[in-house]
């Protein structure tokens, strides 16, 4: 029995036989469009802006953890404070 890539002629020689895949021809030439190498520098660009910002947050360095909120009172006086001292009020006007 004989390999099955290989067949013979009719002339008794031996010719090599090539799997269907390798048979098919293809184009010879491939067309690159602008739009296709405008959206490849765009994806370009994106995956260098998001170098660019990872490379920032590690030269950030650690967050330092947030202060405990301040009292109301100390941060905001009340308007009783704001009066005692002799600060003026600014009411809205109404005309009724």
């Amino acid at each position: 029995m004989g390999s099955p890539h290989v067949t013979s002629s009719r002339g008794g020689g031996r010719h090599p036989q090539l799997p269907a895949f390798c048979r098919t021809r293809r184009p010879a030439t491939v067309a690159v469009t602008a739009s296709s190498l405008a959206s490849l520098r765009l994806l370009l660009l994106l995956g260098l802006l998001f170098q660019l910002s990872t490379l920032l947050l590690v030269l950030a360095g650690p967050v330092p953890p947030r202060l405990s909120p301040l009292s109301t009172s100390t941060a905001f006086p009340s308007d009783a404070g704001v009066a005692a001292r002799g600060a003026q009020l600014i009411a809205p006007h109404s005309d009724r």
